[in-house]
């Protein structure tokens, strides 16, 4: 499925639309509090999130607010992001959306049968957070429109997005959370659930960096860089805190490269970017902008320094992902998809600009160090980005809540009084949540300082691993023919097989197809290929395992096709 493109008048209806819905604040507001004034609904209803989203939404779509004409607009954007290969996986246990305004009531509710339903002021009070974050909902869409049709007319729409956005801002009661403040932050929010496809996010990026300002792209990377670091630092602390082992055990190492290659990809894209716009500063002695890139550089890179700064050579390899940079030429062999060329020259790129640049953020991380009663980045903890917004506006149900931050201040490098500090650690601070779940998402100061202490460990010891290498060979090869030296192959616990017969002759370990397919589509193989009864998959992790400890490997007797794949999957190595 395809997403339907937003011409010029289309995309202009919907920002027509928006304010539109502005205009008519008070009476859609109303028509919320009736909604949220639920106490003598039965449970079933206050937990029905489609039947609430549905009769949301009816509250902006009624007549005589929008007209007959403006009633097609109403599930246009959701759909067309769908469309695009952003429809969010059904995740067990966990609600996998944007910020969702029934989702959000459905909090609400639960909070207050915890509690007390709150009078009229009350639910006012809330029914205008709904509003707000409903318009951002479909700003964030929107957002992902701006390259349709004419990807040239990019800046301009994405101005036009800041400007509904500053209107939603401007007329806002006071008492109400800012949320997002810039309209370029949205892009990255857009992207923040879980999905089953991964190639949009690649050609999103491109998109970002070629048809934007480079204003514009620059502020969508520094935002982006910095919640996949974050995000990324908010899994370690789940595996630390869930094994109870040390952010460097292996284990968690291995989990945490062989799973996120797409995010990986994603950063490395963002910190070639960031990283030439801080050579810039440097040479021109741009202070600002030199400090605001170190910044946003650190927190990308602080998930994994040593591969970031020290293995370059094998961040290829993690950030490969097999069915989005490997096609087929015209004579039907593997090579690079256009996609896969140009990842490969941006692996290039970031190579030769963090040896050389690498000096220079030593010198500078120490500013970005965490700071006792102060609020780091690298302490703020969530699942995804979007998870952020939820943390803001369920907190909105109380009256006195913060008002002065908005997302993009959870990854500023400043807290001079610790305010931020007491802002984020307020997210969870509410009265139906147990007390000993308020405390377990505390903020971390600790971690916090581990995490900018491998950073600047591996700053300073610049080039001090030593890589094993990797050898292949087909079938169709001879060892002696292939120039291989003696090298074991690896165990047959590198190597997940579908096929009975290679697993009976101990060359792989037992791997249902199924979830075989599943880990090869998020990346998490070296190189797969099908068998006639099954499938055979290389694990991602021999590279930490074994190549990382800078023994070398020799992996023989592949198919030749696949062998060649393995060859593309591994530049560097």
């Amino acid at each position: 499925m395809t997403a339907k493109a937003f011409d010029q008048g289309l995309f202009q209806e919907h920002v027509e639309l928006l304010r539109l819905f502005l205009t008519r604040r008070e009476e859609i507001v109303e028509r919320i509090e009736s909604l949220l004034n639920a106490q003598r609904k039965p449970v079933q209803y206050l937990q029905d999130r489609p039947l609430l989203s549905r009769h949301f939404e009816d509250c902006f779509f009624a007549r005589p607010t929008v007209t007959e004409a403006q009633t097609h607009l109403r599930s246009q954007l959701e759909e067309a992001h769908w469309a695009a290969g952003f429809r969010p996986r059904q995740v067990h246990h966990v609600f996998n959306d944007l910020i969702h305004p029934a989702e959000m009531m459905i909090r609400a509710f639960h909070c207050w049968q915890q509690t007390r339903w709150p009078g009229g002021n009350g639910r006012t009070h809330y029914a205008n957070t709904l509003f707000g974050l409903y318009l951002i909902r479909r700003l964030e869409f929107l957002s992902m429109r701006i390259w349709d049709e004419n990807p040239a007319n990019a800046g301009g729409r994405l101005a036009e997005i800041q400007a509904v956005l500053d209107e939603l801002r401007r007329y806002s009661p006071a008492n109400q959370p800012p949320i997002v403040r810039n309209a370029r932050w949205l892009i990255p929010l857009a992207q923040s659930p879980i999905t089953d496809e991964l190639a949009p996010y690649l050609e999103v990026a491109r998109q970002v960096t070629d048809a934007l300002p480079k204003e514009d792209s620059l502020e969508i990377w520094k935002a982006h860089v910095r919640m996949l670091g974050g995000h990324l630092t908010s899994q370690i602390r789940y595996y630390c805190t869930k094994d109870s082992v040390a952010m460097d055990d292996a284990s968690v190492v291995v989990r945490t490269r062989t799973s996120n290659a797409l995010d990986f990809a994603l950063l490395l894209q963002g910190l070639v970017e960031l990283l030439k716009a801080y050579d810039r500063a440097l040479e021109s002695g741009d202070e600002r902008l030199r400090l605001e890139m170190a910044g946003a550089i650190c927190q990308g890179i602080s998930p994994d320094p040593e591969l970031f700064i020290n293995r370059v050579e094998m961040l290829g390899a993690y950030t490969m992902m097999e069915h989005v940079f490997i096609a087929r030429d015209r004579d039907g062999h593997a090579a690079y998809s256009p996609l896969g060329q140009r990842h490969v020259q941006l692996l290039k790129d970031y190579d030769g600009l963090i040896h050389r640049l690498a000096g220079a953020l030593r010198d500078d991380a120490p500013r970005f160090r965490p700071v006792e009663g102060c609020c780091s980045p690298y302490g703020v903890l969530f699942g995804t980005p979007a998870n952020l917004l939820e943390h803001m506006g369920l907190k909105a149900l109380e009256h006195d809540a913060e008002t002065r931050f908005s997302v993009e201040d959870s990854f500023g490098d400043g807290d001079l009084n610790g305010e931020k500090l007491a802002w984020v650690n307020g997210w969870r601070n509410l009265p139906h949540i147990d007390p000993e779940v308020q405390r377990m998402y505390d903020y971390p100061q600790q971690f916090a300082e581990e995490i900018y202490a491998r950073i600047e460990h591996e700053l300073r010891q610049q080039d001090s691993k030593e890589t094993g290498r990797l050898y292949i060979t087909s079938g169709a090869e001879s060892e002696s023919d292939s120039e291989v030296p003696e090298i074991p192959e690896p165990p047959a616990r590198y190597f997940g097989s579908s096929d009975k017969q290679i697993v009976a002759a101990h060359k792989a370990e037992p791997y249902g197809r199924e979830q075989l397919l599943r880990d090869r589509q998020e990346g998490h193989f070296l190189v797969s290929y099908e068998t006639s009864g099954g499938w055979v998959a290389l694990k991602k992790n021999l590279l930490a395992e074994v190549i990382g400890a800078g023994q070398d490997a020799k992996i023989a007797g592949l198919p030749p096709d696949a062998a060649q794949v393995l060859r593309l999957m591994c530049p560097g190595l």
